[in-house]
């Protein structure tokens, strides 16, 4: 009874772990920036509205992959001999299949889509980002940089 236990205060662990991913956050930026370059563009946001951004494929993936872990390990608590190893693959694959449904449902978060017009000319730029915590939802009017290069973009208001 203690290893059941054991397995499902693992499984709640490791399967809160998979919502621990903050992109919504400003202070943190990833690996892949480093030492890349960005285009700074002023202007003023024309267009936006909320959209809901999925999950990347390693979310799903890591879901999945606990999922499997913790299915077999519970399902080799069950049976005997071939039983067992039955019990743990058939165990293995629900899990794989719940984790990956909980790793996509936990990667999920809302986003703006925003159309910026560039001050001083009339280009216009679409950008799809995070609603970041310390912002908010950006409102049509606002005025900032647009930053683009590299892998990433993104709008942020005068005075961040």
């Amino acid at each position: 009874m203690k290893k059941i236990h054991c397995i499902t205060l693992l499984a709640a662990g490791i399967l809160g772990m998979t919502s621990c991913s903050d992109m919504t956050s400003l202070s943190t930026v990833s690996a892949d920036s480093l030492g890349a370059v960005a285009q700074v563009i002023p202007g003023t946001v024309v267009s936006a509205r909320t959209v809901e951004v999925s999950a990347s494929s390693s979310d799903k993936n890591l879901g999945m992959g606990l999922g499997t872990a913790l299915g077999a390990g519970a399902g080799s608590l069950l049976g005997r001999g071939k039983g067992q190893i039955v019990s743990a693959v058939g165990f293995g694959v629900v899990g794989a299949l719940a984790g990956r449904g909980v790793g996509a449902a936990a990667g999920k978060t809302k986003g703006q889509e925003l159309v910026i017009a560039a001050d001083g000319n009339k280009q216009q730029y679409r950008v799809i980002q995070p609603i970041y915590s310390q912002i908010g939802a950006i409102p049509v009017g606002t005025h900032g940089n647009l930053q683009y290069g590299g892998s990433s973009s993104k709008f942020l208001p005068d005075g961040f």
